[in-house]
């Protein structure tokens, strides 16, 4: 992991009427000076992340009456940046932080049916808090460099009680500087 240093150089001016007050050897008086700044990270980190989201955008659920479950989805997450093709940067993590799924009967009630969708990312399952790191990017284009991510959503069966269902996922991109 790459970390971003940041370097500050503080000169202090003053000035002694009495030369022997410059002697450390002569006097046991030390004074401490405090410096104080403000650290505005966009002036020293200019690199984005100008894309990061699905390709259909938003899913449409079709549901299967025989298997009683929504039917499974595949999309593909983009990711672009504007990160340079001589840019030292090429390492950056993908994170689920939430996935929340619940269903209602007709009346508005909760039921049993919660957390029914299990997130792949390239094959592999991710849970909350999890994810894939230390990715690499897949190449660069016009902008900068970019990768592309094959997600499934699989779904569990609901229960016959269900009329109504609901859920949210969330992911995050960091990239290691």
């Amino acid at each position: 992991m790459k970390y971003l240093k940041v370097i500050f150089f503080v000169s202090l001016w003053f000035a002694a009427h009495d030369v022997s007050a410059l002697d450390l050897s002569s006097s046991d008086k030390q004074h401490e000076f405090s410096v104080d700044t403000k650290i505005e990270l966009d002036k020293f980190y200019d690199r984005d992340i100008i894309k990061f989201e699905f390709v259909k955008k938003n899913w449409e659920l079709e549901f299967d009456g025989r298997n009683y479950k929504f039917n499974d989805i595949s999309d593909v997450l983009q990711l672009e940046t504007t990160i340079g093709k001589s840019d030292p940067l090429n390492s950056y993590s993908l994170y689920l932080i939430e996935n929340e799924s619940l269903c209602y009967d007709v009346k508005g009630a909760p039921t049993d049916s919660q957390d029914l969708v299990t997130v792949k990312v390239d094959g592999a399952e991710i849970k909350i808090g999890e994810g894939l790191s230390n990715l690499e990017f897949d190449g660069v284009g016009r902008v900068g460099k970019y990768s592309n991510f094959d997600v499934e959503l699989n779904f569990k069966p609901v229960s016959l009680m269900d009329d109504y269902c609901k859920g949210i996922i969330k992911m995050s991109i960091e990239l290691d500087i």
